[in-house]
Formats: C-alpha cells, sequence, structure tokens
C-alpha cells in the first residue's frame, strides 16, 4: 500500500487529488464519479424520503493525509465545512506518524443483543 505522506496535496489541483484518491483507493469510476458529485440525490428522491423537503445540502468531502494506523497507511475522510479542521487532523497525524502513528483496539463484546 503507498505511503498516505503525501507534502503540499493542497497545492494539487482538484482533479489531480482525485484522480490520486482514486489510485490509492482503489476506487471503480463509478466509486470516483460519486466524489466528483455526480449523480446524487435528486430533489424527487429527498422528497419520497422525509416530510416537508425543500431543499437538498451538500458539504465539502475532504481526505486527512499522514495517517498510520497499526502500522498501516490509511487516507481519513471528512464531509466537514469547518476550515482547516482536515489541514489540523493532517498535521497532527504527520506529527503522531513520527512516534510511530496511532494504535487502535477494540474489546471482546460485552453485551448480546438484537
Amino acid at each position: 500500500m503507498p505511503s498516505s505522506r503525501v507534502s503540499g496535496f493542497y497545492n494539487w489541483p482538484l482533479q489531480e487529488r482525485l484522480e490520486w484518491v482514486a489510485r490509492w483507493a482503489g476506487l471503480t469510476e463509478e466509486e470516483a464519479a460519486v466524489l466528483r458529485g455526480e449523480g446524487g440525490l435528486s430533489a424527487e428522491q429527498a422528497d419520497r424520503m422525509i416530510e416537508n423537503v425543500v431543499g437538498r445540502y451538500a458539504l465539502p468531502f475532504g481526505i486527512a493525509l499522514n495517517f498510520q494506523v497499526n502500522g498501516r497507511d490509511v487516507l481519513v475522510p471528512m464531509v466537514i465545512e469547518e476550515p482547516s479542521v482536515v489541514a489540523g487532523a493532517s498535521f497532527a497525524a504527520r506529527l503522531a506518524r513520527e512516534g510511530g502513528g496511532f494504535r487502535a483496539g477494540a474489546t471482546p463484546p460485552e453485551m448480546i443483543g438484537q
């Protein structure tokens, strides 16, 4: 798997960033089209989903870079309208990467549910 450490990614043209992510993640053309905002939810679909529809709402979809989790490079998708959050997460991940990245684990389930 290629590295998630990419210098100057924010300076790349949007299309080049999308193409790089698609290659890195092995996205199909259909999946890449979703990232480009093609298709999406029509007003008619939205109106059938919930009551009182008056429109649709879209947010920017960014990728936080530099993340290494359990020794594996990962890209972290973030849908957010707040500036600097993706950059801040990428910077923090770069700092953590210098110390071996993040470690994650899970405990066994404690309850059984239906």
